[in-house]
Formats: C-alpha cells, sequence, structure tokens
C-alpha cells in the first residue's frame, strides 16, 4: 500500500512540476511528445489508482467505470479517389491574321461577342485593290481577244497556234485575278469560333503579320476538367465512371462523368491523363481554374462504417473496437468484449467494417483507456435510451429500402412496383418533378 501511495506522488508531483515549470521542462517538446508523456503519465496513475482501489476494499459498484457507448448502424458508404485539375475550354481561341499589312480599322472591342466568322479587324488593302483592277482589266482585254480567235477557229479561218496563245494568256489572267482576290480575302480578320472578345492586343495603325496573334475569342458554353491520374486506377476508370468536381473558391459542386480516358502512361510518373467534360452555362468557370476531381471507385448501401478514431490495433496488428453485451441479472451493467475487426477502404476519416460488427451492435467510444475484456462498466446514457435506439434502427432497416432507377424506368413504373403513392414517393425523396436519372437512389418506406 505504501509503495501505491508513495509511487502515486511521485507521478503527481512531476505532473505539478510539469506544470509549475512549463518553460523550463516542457518548452523544448512538440506538441505531439508532451501528449505522448501526459497519456503515459495518466495511464500510470490509472493503474495506480485500481490497485489502491482494489487494497481499500471498495465494493463492485464503486469500480465499475461509467463510459459512453454508441449503436453500431448501417448506412451507404462511397469511396472516392482524390484527384486535382484544372479548367480548360476547346473555346479558347487566339486570333491571327493570315497576312501581313498594317491595322484599317477595328470594328469590335473586348467583351463584344462574335459569330464564327463575324469581321473583327482588316488590314490595308488598298495595294491589292490596285493590282486586282490592272489584272481584271488585262484580263477583260485578253478574253475579248480569245473570244475573237474562237470564232475565227471555229469557221476554219486562222491558226491554230494564234488560238491556243489567247487562251493560255486569258485562263493565266484569270488564275492570276483569283490568287489576288484569295489574298484580298486575308486582308479581312476574322472570329475562329463564336464566343467573346476576351482580348484586343492591337491598336489601328500597327503592323499585323501571321503567326502574331490580334486578339483572344473565348466561348465558356462548354468546359472541361484534365488531370494526371496514376497507373495503379487504370483498371477503375473508364469512359463514364462517375465523378464529383469540387470548386473550393466558388462553393460550387459538379456531377459528371468521365468523357475520355488516355491511352499513353508517361514514362516518367507512371500517370495517364483524363477528361471531365462540364457543362457551363453561368460561365463562372474560368480556364485555368484548379479544381478537386473525385472519382467514385467503390460504393456499398447499408453498410457498417465506423470512425477510424474509433478502432483500436493490438500488438499482434489486429484492429478490434470494445463491444458492450448487457448482463443477465444486472441492471445497467455491461459485459466488455474485444471484437477483432476485419477493415475495407477508408475515406474522409471513416472505414468500412466488413466482418466482426453487425447493426445494432454497442461499441464503447470513450472513456476506454486501460478497459480489458470481460470488464464490466456502466453506460453513461441510461439503458432504456440505448434500447429504444438499437430497436429504432432495426426497424428502420426492416422498413426502409432503396431502388436504384434503371434505365426506361419512370416514377408511375416505380410506385406501383412498390404498392406506395407518387406523393409520398416524392416526399421521401425530395422530388418535385417526375425526372428521374439512371442510377439515382430513391428511398422506399413501407415497401409492401
Amino acid at each position: 500500500m505504501k509503495k501505491y501511495i508513495l509511487g502515486l506522488g511521485i507521478i503527481v508531483f512531476s505532473l505539478t512540476s510539469c506544470n509549475d515549470n512549463d518553460s523550463l521542462s516542457t518548452e523544448n517538446l512538440s506538441l505531439q511528445e508532451q501528449k505522448a508523456q501526459i497519456e503515459k503519465e495518466i495511464d500510470s496513475l490509472n493503474k495506480i489508482l485500481i490497485k489502491i482501489d482494489k487494497e481499500l476494499g471498495q465494493s463492485q459498484k464503486e469500480e465499475i467505470a461509467k463510459i459512453d457507448a454508441e449503436i453500431v448502424k448501417a448506412k451507404d458508404f462511397t469511396h472516392y479517389i482524390e484527384l486535382q485539375g484544372s479548367v480548360d475550354t476547346d473555346g479558347n481561341v487566339m486570333v491571327v491574321p493570315e497576312a501581313m499589312g498594317k491595322i484599317k480599322r477595328i470594328y469590335k472591342n473586348e467583351g463584344d461577342k462574335v459569330r464564327k466568322g463575324e469581321l473583327i479587324m482588316s488590314l490595308d488593302d488598298s495595294t491589292i485593290r490596285s493590282q486586282i483592277s490592272e489584272v481584271y482589266t488585262q484580263y477583260e482585254l485578253a478574253k475579248t481577244g480569245f473570244e475573237r480567235q474562237k470564232r475565227l477557229w471555229d469557221q476554219k479561218i486562222g491558226s491554230e497556234m494564234a488560238y491556243l496563245q489567247a487562251k493560255t494568256k486569258k485562263e493565266a489572267l484569270a488564275r492570276k485575278l483569283g490568287t489576288l482576290r484569295s489574298q484580298l480575302k486575308k486582308m479581312s480578320v476574322t472570329a475562329p469560333i463564336s464566343g467573346t472578345i476576351d482580348d484586343m492586343m492591337i491598336k489601328s495603325g500597327e503592323m499585323a503579320a501571321p503567326q502574331k496573334p490580334v486578339a483572344r475569342v473565348v466561348n465558356l458554353s462548354k468546359v472541361y476538367m484534365q488531370a494526371d491520374v496514376s497507373e495503379k486506377y487504370l483498371p477503375k476508370i473508364k469512359k463514364g465512371t462517375q465523378t464529383l468536381v469540387e470548386f473550393p473558391e466558388l462553393n460550387k459542386e459538379i456531377s459528371s462523368t468521365v468523357s475520355y480516358v488516355g491511352n499513353f502512361i508517361h514514362p516518367n510518373n507512371r500517370t495517364f491523363k483524363i477528361r471531365i467534360d462540364i457543362l457551363n452555362p453561368n460561365k463562372d468557370l474560368k480556364p485555368n481554374l484548379t479544381g478537386n476531381i473525385k472519382i467514385k471507385d467503390f460504393e456499398k448501401e447499408q453498410a457498417l462504417v465506423l470512425p477510424l478514431s474509433l478502432v483500436q490495433e493490438d500488438r499482434s496488428g489486429n484492429n478490434y473496437v470494445f463491444v458492450l453485451n448487457p448482463v443477465d441479472g444486472e441492471n445497467d451493467n455491461y459485459k466488455v468484449q474485444k471484437r477483432v475487426l476485419k477493415l475495407g477502404p477508408s475515406y474522409k476519416g471513416e472505414v468500412l467494417i466488413e466482418s466482426g460488427l453487425q447493426a445494432g451492435d454497442i461499441i464503447a467510444l470513450q472513456g476506454t483507456r486501460g478497459l480489458a475484456e470481460n470488464d464490466k462498466v456502466k453506460l453513461t446514457k441510461k439503458i432504456e435510451v440505448v434500447e429504444n435506439q438499437q430497436e429504432k434502427i432495426k426497424n428502420q432497416q426492416n422498413e426502409t429500402q432503396t431502388h436504384i432507377v434503371q434505365k426506361g424506368e419512370t416514377l408511375f413504373r416505380i410506385h406501383k412496383k412498390y404498392n406506395v403513392s407518387l406523393s409520398d414517393l416524392k416526399k421521401w425523396n425530395h422530388l418535385k418533378g417526375n425526372d428521374l436519372l439512371i442510377g439515382q437512389k430513391l428511398i422506399i418506406k413501407n415497401p409492401k
């Protein structure tokens, strides 16, 4: 007894010293190291207190600890692959003139909407127009000469050589005239796509040249996300795989599907590309905006899911939780059982329980430090409340199920199938209309 009290006094003195001399003893320790040290000391105190209680001969009732507990509930579990990507669009086009020349006139300003082929600006075309006028005069003369030679040749008058020379001259001038007119069209700079003038990069009077952009036209009605994905996910990601794209800056989430999966794995980082097409009616998604892509790769309905923080690991590497079973004949007392679990995938701090638990089990939450199998505990909540919760869960599981909408199914057909009213079906699933999506989950209560 004396040695227990002496040990307790030493530890209490140590804790007090740590608090009084915090700047001396814990100043150089990280928060994690401080936490580990304090937890170790608390464990030692708990063990000594239990031994002291036994030595003092306290009653069984006083030794039983009270702990928090929770009913294991079934719920839908979904696992996502999380990636980061950026917005891009095929409607982001640089306007480049096809000819060199001085800008004569600009017809559009930044922010103006344009249609494909609409005139944006024109280059100085006076020289080409003069050449066209000159060649056209020569062409008309050559055409008249050819027609005369043709009439003579048709009457078997004149030489074949004169006829051929006149024909060749007329055709050569016609081709030259066509070339000049083609060059004249290039002096007009038009919109390559329909959209909005986002940037005007040149002013009237400045020189424009091929390969030098003069404006940018952007159409944001349809954009896409592009991301690099590790090759280990290649079997799980296909064209049509469901995705959820989040834009934290806009506080916006958009559901879509994978529209393209790359056929090449980059040798440096072992990744392949994916593309997700996104409708952008409000034009709030801009090129190069970053977003988070969540690709659904696993889903299970009515699964058993626990917070990862509740799952412990023993020295053998087994994952377990403490399950509380009512003790027969002892009101409000529960017996601790160590239940080894088989864990599935985890996501957002929750883990899927593949085996080891069932819906309705009571598991310990807090106050589990120092617990061992076969210990007796009490619950901080009244047992009636826990039992009611347990019964409620079982009743809900028996009375509620989920229906996955298949291709061709309508709301009318589903309400007939389960013999429930249309109004209830809409109420349970918060539906305003009759439209359904393939793969949509519908809650069905009290099916008959």
